[in-house]
């Protein structure tokens, strides 16, 4: 039945029979086929970071670089000294900035942050010397361009005489990327074996360089250490850091100082209670193998 009869007058003719949910029901057809179609495409890392035009504050020009997009990146599980796991991305991989004209690079949160003196530091001893190269936009960083980066940043804090925790966190960052690229790191031939041993020495240098100027600057800088980083932080993960160099005592002092503090989060204090159990059982182990070896 043509319900519509009657509008030919109008000028509409030919509509047909009516059915007021045709056209809903169609939409949600379509929506679910988008949506089926939308969730069937898998996120990628260049999905979860975007291009950002920043001023440099040493020779005021003007370059893209990759940062995180803000909200899009689930908060991950972290790693015993609390580096982020990656997944889908290593964020890591974009928390430096760097200059390609004048060669001056930070990490993201102290980029900006530079005194004239500093300025002028970064001018005559980076300026004078570095190879400006064209400001080009990334898909995304790899591992290889990232550890660069972070490179430029730790000679920058060097040269601009910056914050021992600065240098030492830029260390920990640079271990951090070490430390995911030797899990893929390809051993197949000589040269590749060759590689990998000399990419493990670097993290080793940088991660102790990072774990002693940690050390020093818990007792010589007041906290947030790096703008963010708290004092319970910084002993937990300094303690997780002794571990790894079997420095027991010290790993150990850290543990009761953050089980003393009344006010630790109930969360980190059962991390401390299980990395006090680890200390001793690998002490115990230690002290095993030295009786052995006597």
């Amino acid at each position: 039945m043509n319900l519509f009869a009657g509008l030919e007058k109008f000028g509409f003719s030919g509509m047909g029979d009516v059915d007021i949910l045709e056209e809903e029901s169609q939409g949600n057809k379509r929506q679910v086929a988008k949506q089926v179609k939308k969730e069937e495409k898998p996120v990628e890392e260049k999905d979860l970071v975007l291009s950002k035009t920043v001023t440099c504050p040493v020779c005021d020009n003007k370059f893209h670089t990759l940062v995180v997009k803000t909200g899009k990146v689930r908060s991950q599980e972290s790693d015993f000294d609390l580096r982020p796991i990656p997944t889908i991305i290593d964020k890591t991989k974009y928390d430096a900035c760097a200059c390609p004209h004048c060669g001056y690079a930070a990490l993201n949160s102290t980029f900006m942050s530079l005194i004239p003196a500093q300025m002028k530091l970064v001018r005559n001893e980076i300026g004078s010397k570095f190879r400006s190269i064209k400001d080009q936009e990334y898909e995304t960083y790899t591992y290889e361009q990232a550890v660069d980066r972070f490179k430029l940043a730790l000679v920058s804090t060097m040269v601009k005489r910056g914050k021992l925790s600065e240098k030492s966190y830029t260390c920990l960052k640079i271990a951090w990327l070490y430390r995911e690229m030797l899990k893929t790191a390809p051993e197949g031939t000589e040269e590749q074996k060759a590689k990998k041993a000399q990419m493990k020495a670097e993290y080793d240098e940088f991660y102790r360089q990072a774990y002693e100027g940690f050390i020093k600057a818990s007792s010589t800088e007041m906290p947030p250490f790096v703008g963010s980083i708290d004092s319970n932080t910084m002993d937990f993960m300094l303690a997780n850091m002794s571990v790894y160099f079997g420095e027991y005592e010290t790993a150990s002092k850290l543990v009761a100082r953050l089980l003393s503090n009344q006010n630790l989060p109930s969360r980190v204090k059962d991390k401390c209670v299980d990395l006090k159990q680890k200390i001793i059982e690998d002490v115990k182990k230690q002290n095993a193998a030295q009786k052995q070896q006597q």
